[in-house]
């Protein structure tokens, strides 16, 4: 009798344990799904921030092949500026979960393998995100050391409004010197900066078509609401 009592004990507390990890699985998976519906609105907004990046840096590598110091420059310098803002459109998808789960000890509290396998692979994407988008930082501060002696300091404060939105001002703005050695350079970072947003815009836009894909099939997988 004794051991039928240890025995069925052992069994309850198992059957609890077992429980409460599936109540713990899907929180998580909750998270991760609500993660997901964040991400898919953040990365088309991403997505058409490194757009518009793009347009900036092809117009940019443009103006700046023939340009001298008597030709209005007002364009060049707004492109300047606000293809080296490091702060901008640009979100980093959201990782609370995957954070949650490494706290908690790891990917063995989500059972469905393929859910875990999703998870793993969607996170990776996201650290390849986040290392390339460091990258571009790194170009963007190079660019701003290079383009500095281009301007002209007091045109170049012009070119914001008091909130620090980009403007056009009516006056025209020209380069304070045109040094070829120094264009080229800004050109070679600005090659550099449009290429990784490019491989970035490809990357985002291939996890947003991931994210639905990962959001239906948990929510078949765990009846989600």
């Amino acid at each position: 009798m004794l051991f039928l009592a240890v025995t069925l004990g052992f069994f309850v507390e198992n059957q609890r344990e077992h429980y409460i990890e599936g109540q713990r699985e899907k929180k998580y998976i909750q998270s991760f799904y609500e993660d997901l519906t964040a991400d898919e609105r953040d990365l088309e907004i991403n997505i058409n921030y490194l757009r518009a990046q793009k347009v900036e840096a092809d117009s940019l590598q443009l103006l700046m092949k023939n340009i001298d110091i008597k030709q209005p420059a007002n364009r060049i310098y707004m492109y300047l500026r606000g293809i080296t803002r490091s702060s901008g459109g640009l979100l980093y998808p959201n990782d609370r979960t995957i954070v949650q789960l490494r706290n908690a000890g790891g990917m063995r509290l989500i059972k469905n393998k393929s859910v875990s396998d999703s998870m793993v692979g969607y996170y990776r994407t996201i650290e390849i995100i986040k290392y390339l988008t460091e990258e571009s930082l790194i170009n963007k501060r190079s660019l701003r050391e290079k383009y500095t002696p281009l301007l002209n300091a007091e045109d170049f404060g012009k070119i914001v409004d008091s909130i620090s939105t980009i403007i056009n001002p009516a006056e025209t703005l020209y380069l304070r010197k045109a040094d070829a050695d120094l264009i080229n350079e800004c050109l070679i970072e600005i090659n550099r900066i449009e290429n990784i947003n490019s491989t970035l815009a490809n990357l985002i836009r291939s996890l947003k078509e991931k994210a639905g894909r990962i959001k239906d099939f948990i929510k078949k997988e765990y009846h989600l609401k």
